[in-house]
């Protein structure tokens, strides 16, 4: 079950249970994926985490497909986006492939070249594969774009977020600009990417998730339905800047926080268009052979609010100040954070593929992003491992994603993973977490969190010390207020000896500045986009 191994790397306690092996699928036909990674969707963002409803969390839509499907209960993420999505992508946990958060215009940013992609791995097994919406994993060369990771087509942006009318990119948070930011030549340039070149016939039209509605309702309406396929749809709902449409926005204006109420409009808006996409796959005739899988892709941001919204702009209220408007209620952090807030995705598994048996269920047991790229291959019958980042030199880390599918379908009651290492601080063992030094966002937000109490007081920037560490049962404590480390001094000291190993086994990617060459690349070549440069 468990292997302990070196190649090239010391890897320890690395499950391979399901990666090795392909196990039979339920039925002879390839699922079709629908696979939507929203960003910084905060924990109590959702109905489905709402015991107390409340008319500021408005998504039937959702709700309806976690009805009908199986509710993740303990789906890990890095709390940041980059790792996040590079994790999913490429089959590694974060300690194996990135890090840190880094920008498109980094060369080492995201998934190194010679790393096997998850859709390249579906399109040997004849997939149609198919990316809309944010990529954050690099673009260096061709190769790092979604088509040269093995998406046939895509319309995506590279960075962590971009304007939702303008599609410029987004320069990251202000403090105290009282004037919406602006995106100029040669510094600033236009993110938005259609599979080989610039999007330049449709940024600056309409908002964003309207661009990306379309193209996914292209995709569905010229795709042949006896051909499995992957859909990837990564909104940039609900990153910074918080944008929506007016009519949206309008159905919150009960809430007074303008940083809350465009977030809440955002996740509604979603909400619509998610509901809007699996008609979609109905109307096809493909939604009773569809695995969709939802997920955030960190928890939500609980920064300080660092200047106020601009109200009345052509497209309502915009809030660049600070990073808030999230809320993670009722666990602790958040985005940035270790604690669950920050690591415990909200996130479903849905559609007519699934056995009706755990249609309605709830599972508590530990998956990670990065166990996708290992079940999809085993549900498409095709061996996971990557031989070209083996023969790279020196090897890269191997594919150490689990086929989850024995336990999402019902085969098995528990996880084949139980150790999840976060970062060379933070570690997830069975039902327990160690934490280790000082960390940051310490305290919990309320059900109507953020609001004018906590606008200098965010959860951020409460801290703990953990020296040696701190410990939590995370099945008898989930929202983590009871540190356990001096009562259980024996589990305490051999979780720290387990920690040490992990660390051995991270690999350390020498990370560089951003090349100034990309933006000029992005005006000599491209027109003013974003685009690789190196090739």
């Amino acid at each position: 079950v468990m292997a302990h191994c070196a190649i090239g790397f010391l890897f320890c306690s690395i499950f391979v249970l399901g990666v090795a092996g392909l196990p039979s699928v339920p039925n002879a036909t390839k699922p079709h994926i629908l696979f939507v990674i929203v960003d910084d969707l905060g924990w109590g963002n959702v109905g489905f985490h709402r015991d107390v409803p409340t008319p500021e969390v408005v998504t039937p839509n959702i709700d309806a497909l976690v009805g009908e499907g199986v509710k993740l209960l303990r789906h890990y993420v890095h709390p940041m986006c980059t790792p996040s999505r590079s994790s999913l992508q490429s089959g590694r946990l974060p300690v194996r492939v990135q890090m840190t958060l880094a920008n498109p215009c980094n060369p080492d940013s995201g998934i190194p070249r010679n790393m096997t992609g998850v859709a390249e791995k579906l399109q040997i097994a004849g997939y149609s594969t198919h990316y809309v919406g944010k990529w954050d994993v690099g673009m260096a060369t061709p190769t790092h774009t979604p088509h040269g990771r093995g998406y046939n087509s895509s319309l995506s942006y590279f960075s962590h977020g971009n304007w939702g009318w303008t599609e410029a990119e987004w320069g990251g948070s202000t403090v105290n600009q009282t004037t919406l930011p602006t995106c100029t030549a040669p510094t600033c340039a236009v993110d938005l990417w259609d599979t080989l070149g610039p999007a330049n016939h449709q940024n600056g039209s309409v908002y964003e998730e309207y661009l990306f509605m379309d193209r996914m309702t292209h995709v569905l309406d010229n795709h042949d339905p006896s051909q499995p396929l992957l859909l990837m749809y990564a909104p940039k709902i609900a990153h910074y800047p918080l944008q929506a449409p007016v009519e949206y926005q309008e159905k919150f204006a009960f809430i007074d926080e303008p940083h809350r109420r465009v977030y809440h409009a955002m996740v509604n808006f979603l909400d619509d268009q998610l509901g809007n996409l699996t008609e979609k796959f109905k109307a096809k005739g493909m939604w009773d052979n569809t695995l969709m899988v939802l997920t955030a892709d960190n928890g939500g941001y609980i920064k300080a609010f660092d200047g106020d919204c601009l109200e009345n702009t052509a497209h309502g209220t915009t809030c660049f100040n600070g990073e808030a408007g999230a809320n993670n209620h009722p666990m602790r952090g958040g985005k940035y954070t270790p604690f669950e807030g920050g690591v415990r995705a909200a996130a479903f598994a849905s559609g007519g593929y699934l056995p009706e048996a755990v249609r309605g269920t709830e599972l508590n047991e530990m998956m990670h992003i990065a166990d996708w790229y290992g079940t999809f291959c085993a549900l498409a019958g095709v061996d996971p491992t990557d031989h070209k980042a083996a023969a790279s030199e020196p090897p890269l880390p191997p594919v150490e994603s689990v086929n989850m599918w024995p336990l999402l379908s019902g085969q098995r009651a528990t996880s084949p993973r139980d150790t999840i290492l976060i970062d060379e601080d933070a570690l997830v063992y069975s039902h327990f977490k160690l934490l280790t030094g000082k960390v940051h966002g310490a305290s919990w937000g309320g059900p109507q969190y953020p609001n004018a109490t906590t606008a200098h007081d965010p959860v951020f920037d409460t801290s703990m010390l953990c020296h040696p560490a701190c410990l939590f049962d995370l099945d008898a404590d989930p929202t983590e207020h009871v540190d356990l480390a001096a009562n259980k001094s024996a589990l305490l000291q051999s979780l720290l000896v387990k920690l040490e190993l992990e660390r051995k086994s991270v690999w350390h990617r020498k990370m560089g500045p951003d090349d100034p060459e990309c933006m000029k690349t992005a005006f000599s070549k491209w027109g003013g986009f974003l685009g690789p440069w190196l090739e």
